[in-house]
């Protein structure tokens, strides 16, 4: 399970940001991992799963494009986010999908249709930014079932485990608390440590029909933004 929530303003008031995200992965504790860091190869910034048969893989991720083509820089941030319920056997593995876009030119839409030609995957949703001199736009698919938007303008948005059209109740609530947030004006550590807050919330918001549709056993331990489920070594991380 993993929650984000992503603020975009493309002409932001001074002392204020053009891009916020804040997000949490939640993941079976033992899985090896490296934290994130910058790959001098690819100038790729971020975490990378060091499971066995899965090395390499990333579910978030920065690049700045543009540098060696000597075209117009776009600053790039990609996430992948697991749907619930949606496994599917014998399929692809979803780590690469972050870091393949992020080494690509093409534009989120053009590279999901590239890539489900000859993949088969199970349940995810991808969430990418991009950030130009004149354009911040923010492309959101989801593959179970096929789900595209593209959002302008100054937006806040919320993706958790389910589809954006029925989201949990833990992703409204918390969407609206990084709206408070951001309205505060706070800058700098001040809001990142609102942000850390907001992550860290260990209310349960239930009752929540979707969540007990996906996840009936664990319904109450992942209706809170922050999971711990620390008695099967799952949790935020």
């Amino acid at each position: 399970m993993c929650i984000l929530f992503v603020h975009v303003d493309p002409d932001p008031k001074e002392g204020q940001y053009r891009l916020v995200v804040a997000t949490n992965r939640d993941e079976y504790y033992r899985r090896p991992a490296k934290s994130a860091y910058k790959d001098e190869e690819t100038n790729i910034i971020g975490g990378v799963d060091m499971q066995e048969g899965r090395e390499g893989g990333m579910w978030l991720g920065f690049r700045t494009k543009g540098i060696e083509e000597g075209k117009e820089k776009k600053h790039c941030v990609a996430i992948l986010l697991n749907l619930a319920g949606e496994a599917l056997e014998n399929s692809h593995g979803r780590g690469f999908i972050v870091k393949d876009y992020l080494l690509s030119s093409m534009k989120p839409p053009d590279y999901i249709k590239e890539i489900e030609k000859d993949h088969n995957y199970s349940g995810y949703t991808f969430v990418a930014v991009e950030l130009s001199q004149n354009e911040a736009v923010t492309y959101h698919h989801g593959n179970r079932p096929p789900v595209d938007s593209i959002y302008t303008g100054e937006h806040t948005l919320g993706f958790g485990n389910s589809p954006p059209y029925c989201p949990y109740a833990k992703v409204c609530k918390g969407r609206y608390k990084m709206l408070e947030i951001l309205e505060s004006g706070k800058q700098g550590d001040e809001l990142v440590q609102e942000l850390l807050n907001l992550l860290k919330d260990r209310t349960k918001h239930l009752p929540d029909e979707e969540l007990q549709r996906r996840s009936p056993a664990a319904l109450e331990c992942l209706s809170s933004t922050y999971v711990d489920m620390s008695e099967y070594g799952y949790g935020t991380r």
